[in-house]
């Protein structure tokens, strides 16, 4: 495969993304809830993480720690 068909290749794979839980996903991450946390956007699986993010943020956060990392880290 030349380098050209190659870099088609991995044009047409989807985004990676991990949500704060540490989920993986390959989808495109518009697909899913999404918000800013202490200056840094934060993705969730569905509607009720959000939900309960955006309730209280910083609680959410504390519960999902082991998940959530500085960038650098």
């Amino acid at each position: 495969m030349s380098d050209e068909e190659t870099a088609k290749v991995e044009e047409k794979k989807p985004a990676s993304f991990v949500t704060i839980c540490g989920r993986v996903f390959h989808a495109d991450p518009d697909y899913f809830p999404q918000a800013e946390y202490r200056g840094r956007r934060i993705y969730l699986c569905t509607d009720s993480c959000l939900g309960a993010f955006l309730s209280d943020p910083d609680r959410f956060v504390a519960a999902h720690k082991k998940s959530y990392k500085k960038d650098g880290e």
